[in-house]
């Protein structure tokens, strides 16, 4: 069950079963503010935990995972769906810098050539000049692979890329054109991922659009970088 915490002033933690943007959520309120605010959160983690839930929406900017980690609730993790983005993110970091993809170079980071590094290559391998791994393991099949099925030039890890992709954090960063694919709060060097079906204030919540995509609500085609 997915949880939502909302915060309300004077609020003691009382927990609502309802439809959210289309989710199933357990809502509870809570005002986390002043001496009582830590056994105020207690109560509406509480209420949340004997709900069910594990993953939780929490308001932006909500700052104490600390108390509610310790009753075994934790942040939606955007990781997943930001990796299912990949391509379109790389697609928007090159039209940021004026790039043409197809004279291009994606470099793709990460320990392990996972499905998901496999995935934006060969997607990308169809849509620009040329590509780069970096994957201690499995990269190198990566890249006999993809020059044997798309024939696309595959260039050493230490040739310059226009993006960069990294799917972990185990991979060399390089400023302004790194996007982060991984994390509760991962740089995407000045892109958003919106959805504009949304109100304002929730088009680019990253764990809201998470658990609506996980959910199959949300689409591709219903997203905007910019």
């Amino acid at each position: 069950m997915l949880g939502r915490l909302q915060v309300e002033r004077g609020a003691w933690g009382a927990g609502t079963v309802e439809t959210w943007y289309g989710l199933r959520v357990i809502r509870a309120c809570t005002d986390p503010e002043g001496w009582l605010g830590r056994q105020r959160l207690l109560r509406a983690g509480r209420t949340l935990r004997r709900g069910g839930v594990v993953r939780l929406l929490a308001p932006r900017g909500f700052a104490r995972w600390d108390v509610l980690r310790q009753l075994g609730l934790r942040p939606v993790d955007p990781t997943p769906f930001l990796q299912a983005q990949s391509v379109p993110l790389a697609l928007g970091a090159l039209e940021r810098q004026g790039i043409a993809p197809d004279r291009a170079t994606v470099s793709l980071r990460g320990p392990r050539a996972g499905l998901e590094m496999r995935r934006t290559a060969a997607e990308l391998s169809r849509r620009v000049k040329s590509l780069s791994v970096w994957a201690p393991n499995g990269g190198e099949e990566l890249a006999d692979w993809l020059r044997w099925e798309y024939g696309i030039p595959v260039l050493p890890p230490d040739e310059e890329a226009q993006a960069v992709l990294r799917f972990s954090p185990d991979a060399v960063r390089e400023e302004g054109r790194t996007l982060d694919l991984y994390g509760f709060a991962p740089d995407l060097s000045g892109l958003r991922i919106r959805a504009a079906a949304l109100p304002e204030e929730d088009r680019d919540s990253l764990p809201l659009l998470t658990a609506l995509w996980e959910s199959g609500a949300l689409a591709r085609e219903g997203l905007e970088i910019s």
